[in-house]
């Protein structure tokens, strides 16, 4: 049994994840030959103050001025 996270910034309407976990489910479904019930996926969100890329913290980025 597949288990699945999706880690992401907060901000995806619910028909977005909606839409996320119906086609990860059909992927595996495919991939693996798979029934629908057999997949698990867990969608972890994080505040930009809790990841950082290229050195900075994400809410640092985005508060800096362009």
């Amino acid at each position: 049994m597949p288990i699945v996270t999706v880690q992401q910034s907060p901000g995806r309407t619910l028909e977005q994840r909606q839409l996320l976990i119906k086609r990860i489910t059909e992927a595996f479904q495919e991939a693996y030959n798979l029934s629908p019930e057999a997949i698990t996926i867990f969608l972890q969100n994080y505040d930009d103050d809790m990841w950082g890329k290229a050195g900075l913290l994400q809410a640092d980025k985005a508060n800096k001025p362009s």
